[in-house]
């Protein structure tokens, strides 16, 4: 019951900071940055979410790029 428990938590703690790699992605990479060259993480630790972070980054900057080719001033 307990592993039940624990799993469903850390389901819920990986969902929670993917959206927030979605939501706020260059915030994620700050605190990633931080927590490597605190010592906190090793290099290849939390690789996945950089990743993630990086692709709404990517998503983000096409958005704007078409909104200013949509709208030319």
């Amino acid at each position: 019951m307990l592993t039940m428990v624990v799993s469903l938590y850390r389901r819920r703690v990986a969902a929670t900071v993917i959206e927030l790699a979605k939501d706020d992605p260059s915030l994620v990479k700050e605190v990633i940055a931080r927590l490597r060259a605190a010592g906190e993480i090793e290099l290849d630790d939390l690789v996945y979410l950089d990743r993630i972070a990086d692709r709404w980054i990517s998503i983000a900057e096409g958005n704007r790029h078409k909104a200013r080719s949509a709208h030319p001033r």
